[in-house]
């Protein structure tokens, strides 16, 4: 696709409401230890570096949003996605970053503060 015909990428509003309507599933294209961390509840992990647009399941014609940590890699995946055919890619627009901006639901490892007084 060329630069004046964008794949679509879609706010974290829209993301929710498809998820929740159960009109797509979300991908989660960020490295394993990056999910570990902090996911979206209910994300499927494949992480761009192990991505192979050739061998990618049919979904039945199901939305499929791609995530990331800020919406780059995602908008990577998503083209290399669309270039192999698959349809129904949507980026989402500042990934996890603007998932958890929107306040909506994060799980995993979260970082503690350490106290560092001695």
């Amino acid at each position: 696709m060329s630069d004046q015909n964008p794949l679509p990428e879609i706010d974290a509003l829209t993301a929710r409401a498809w998820l929740d309507a159960r009109e797509a599933i979300l991908l989660d294209v960020r490295e394993a230890q990056e999910y570990d961390f902090e996911n979206v509840p209910g994300a499927l992990l494949l992480p761009l570096s192990f991505l192979e647009a050739d061998s990618f399941p049919p979904l039945g014609g199901a939305k499929v949003i791609v995530m990331c940590a800020i919406g780059k890699r995602s908008a990577a995946a998503q083209k290399q996605l669309a270039e192999a055919g698959i349809p129904n890619l949507y980026n989402l627009a500042g990934g996890i970053d603007a998932w958890k901006k929107a306040g909506y639901e994060t799980q995993g490892g979260k970082y503690e503060a350490m106290d560092f007084s001695i």
